[in-house]
C-alpha cells in the first residue's frame, strides 16, 4: 500500500474516522489496530518478524528493569563497603542481558540485509577451487521498515539499561511505540521518552491538525512525484550505463541523483509527518535543508537527523568516552603533538560512526567506501581546522562558495551510495573526470531519457522548492505564514496543489508509482 496510492488515502480516511469517533482514552488502541492492518497489508510473514522483535525487546527491557530493582534491594541491605561489589555484579548482569538482546536485534537485520551478499562473496571464493559447489541465495524478502524499528527498539533498550526510562509494562502500548504505522516506511527514528507521551496523550479533534497534515502530505507528494519520480529513470540509466555518456553528463547525473534522493526521502518524511499530524501526533523533523550546508559536518546535522542523533548518542559518545580508545590514542600524543593527539578520539569515533552509516545503507564495498568518504572528510576537517581558520571570513561570496564546495563533496559520495558495486562506483567517478568533452550539444543532456517535459517539470518544481527552502532558512514558518493569509489565498494554494497531484498521479494513466529509495532498508 504505497503512501501515494488511492488505496492508502481510503485507508487513511477510514482510520481517521474511526479514531475520532472513539472515546479519547481508547484512541491509542485504534492506532495500534490501524498499524497492524497497515503492516499486514504489506506482508503477513514480515509481521511475524516485527512481532518477534517487539516480544524479545519488551521481555529484555522488563528483565533489565528487574535487575535494576534487585540491585536497589540488595544495596539497601548491605554495608557501605560492600556496595561497589554489588553494583559491579549487577552491572555485569545488565550488560549481558543488553548485549544478548542487541545481538539478537541486529542479527535479524544482518541476516535479512547482508546474508545473501556474504553468500555471494563466499561463492566467489569457492569458485576459485573449481569444486562446482556453491551456496544458494536465500532471497529473503526484507521486512518493511526493518532498520527503523530495529534502531528504535535498540535505542529503547539502551535507555532502559542506562536508567533513563522505565520499561513499559503494557506490551500493547510498547507495540504501538515500535510499530506506529506512519513511521514504519522511512522513520524518523524516535526515542521512547519523546514519542510515548505523544502517542498516549488524549488528542481531541482539531481542524487545524487536518489542515496542517494535508498541507504536509501534499508538499511531500509533490516533491516525490514531480521531482524524485521524474528523475528516477534517467538517473538509473546513467548509473547503469555510464560508459555510453560523456563524463560531464555522468557527473550531472550524479548531481540529479542528489536531488532525486533528497526529494524522495524528505518527501516521504513529509507525507508520514502529515499523516501523523492528522491524528494529533507530531513526529520529529528529519531534514533541515541539507543542501544549504556549508560543510560536510553541517550537511550531516541537517540530513537524516534522527539517524545522526541515534548514532551520536548510542555509538559516538560511548566510543569516545570508553576507557580503551582514549588510552590507545594517548600513545600517539608525543609523536603527533598534543592538539592532534586530543583530536584522535573524536576523529576515530567519527570514522566508525560513518562506517556504520555506510553499512546501514546496504551490503557492498561501495557503501563501506561511502561511509569512509564522509567519516574521513569530517575527521580531516577537524584536524585541519586551524588551517581553515586562516581563510575564514563571513562574506556572502565565501558563504556561497562553501555551499557549492559541500554540494560537490556530497555529490562525489553519491557515486558510491547509488552504485551497485565498488568497481562501478570508481569507474563512474573516473569516467566523469577523464571522458569530458566540453563542446557538448544540448542534446547530450536529453540522451539518457529525461525529455524537455521532464526537465521543465523538475525546473518549475525545483524553483518552488528552492524558494520555500530559502524562506525556511531565514526562519519563516511556511505553513504558519500560509495560515495567516486570507482564506481565499489558502484555498487557491491548496487547490492548485491538489489539481497538480490529480493531473500527475491519480488521473494520469502513464504514471507508475516508484518505491521510496529507503522503503526497504
Amino acid at each position: 500500500m504505497s503512501l501515494s496510492s488511492t488505496a492508502f488515502l481510503i485507508f487513511l480516511a477510514g482510520a481517521l474516522l474511526v479514531y475520532y469517533l472513539t472515546p479519547l482514552r481508547f484512541r491509542w488502541i485504534v492506532l495500534l489496530l490501524v498499524s497492524g492492518v497497515f503492516y499486514l497489508s504489506y506482508s503477513p510473514v514480515a509481521a511475524v518478524y516485527l512481532c518477534g522483535t517487539i516480544a524479545m525487546t519488551y521481555g529484555a527491557a522488563r528483565w533489565l528493569e528487574a535487575l535494576h530493582r534487585k540491585e536497589k534491594a540488595r544495596l539497601a541491605g548491605v554495608e557501605r563497603g560492600e556496595r561497589p561489589a554489588v553494583k559491579k555484579e549487577s552491572m555485569k548482569q545488565r550488560r549481558r542481558v543488553l548485549a544478548a538482546a542487541l545481538c539478537l536485534n541486529f542479527l535479524t537485520l544482518a541476516v535479512f540485509k547482508y546474508l545473501d551478499w556474504l553468500l555471494s562473496g563466499v561463492n566467489s571464493l569457492i569458485a576459485l577451487t573449481a569444486s562446482g559447489f556453491s551456496f544458494r541465495p536465500l532471497d529473503l524478502l526484507l521486512p518493511l521498515g526493518l532498520s527503523f524499528y530495529i534502531f528504535q527498539t535498540s535505542g529503547y533498550l539502551i535507555d532502559v539499561y542506562r536508567g533513563k526510562v522505565e520499561a513499559e509494562h503494557n506490551i500493547f502500548r510498547y507495540a504501538l511505540f515500535a510499530a506506529y504505522f506512519p513511521q514504519m516506511i522511512q522513520g524518523p527514528i524516535h526515542r521512547y521518552q519523546e514519542l510515548q507521551p505523544r502517542l498516549f496523550a488524549e488528542h481531541p479533534f482539531r481542524a487545524e491538525n487536518l489542515r496542517d497534515g494535508i498541507e504536509l502530505m501534499l508538499w511531500g507528494m509533490l516533491k516525490k512525484v514531480l521531482i524524485a519520480d521524474t528523475l528516477a529513470a534517467g538517473v538509473a540509466e546513467l548509473y547503469g550505463n555510464y560508459a555510453a555518456y560523456n563524463g560531464i553528463v555522468v557527473f550531472f547525473g550524479a548531481a540529479l541523483y542528489c536531488l532525486q534522493l533528497y526529494c524522495d526521502f524528505s518527501g516521504g518524511i513529509d507525507i508520514v509527518r502529515g499523516v501523523s499530524t492528522m491524528f494529533g501526533i507530531e513526529l520529529g523533523i528529519n531534514f533541515r535543508r541539507p543542501y544549504f550546508a556549508t560543510s560536510v559536518d553541517d550537511f550531516w546535522r541537517r540530513w537524516h537527523i534522527s539517524l545522526g542523533e541515534w548514532m551520536k548518542d548510542y555509538v559516538f559518545y560511548p566510543l569516545a568516552l570508553s576507557r580503551w580508545l582514549p588510552r590507545f590514542c594517548k600513545h600517539f600524543r608525543k609523536r603527533l603533538g598534543q592538539r592532534v593527539g586530543k583530536l584522535l578520539v573524536p576523529c576515530i569515533s567519527t570514522v566508525v560512526v560513518f562506517l556504520l552509516v555506510g553499512i546501514w545503507q546496504g551490503p557492498g564495498l561501495q557503501n563501506i567506501a561511502y561511509g569512509l568518504w564522509n567519516g574521513l572528510l569530517m575527521s580531516g576537517a577537524m584536524l585541519c581546522a586551524p588551517l581553515f581558520e586562516k581563510w575564514k571570513h563571513n562574506g556572502r561570496l565565501m558563504h556561497i562558495f562553501r555551499i557549492l564546495r559541500t554540494c560537490f563533496l556530497v555529490t562525489i559520495g553519491r557515486f558510491f551510495s547509488r552504485a551497485d558495486s565498488l568497481a562501478n562506483a570508481w569507474g563512474m567517478l573516473r569516467h566523469s573526470f577523464t571522458h569530458c568533452l566540453w563542446n557538448l550539444s544540448p542534446g547530450a543532456f536529453l540522451s539518457f531519457g529525461l525529455d524537455l517535459r521532464g526537465y521543465l517539470t523538475v525546473f518549475l518544481a525545483g524553483l518552488v522548492l528552492f524558494y520555500v527552502s530559502c524562506r525556511q532558512e531565514k526562519g519563516v514558518h511556511i505553513r504558519q505564514s500560509l495560515a495567516q493569509k486570507k482564506p481565499s489565498v489558502q484555498f487557491i494554494v491548496l487547490l492548485a496543489a491538489v489539481l497538480i497531484l490529480m493531473a500527475t498521479v491519480y488521473l494520469n494513466g502513464d504514471y507508475t508509482a516508484i518505491a521510496y529509495v529507503y522503503e526497504s532498508v
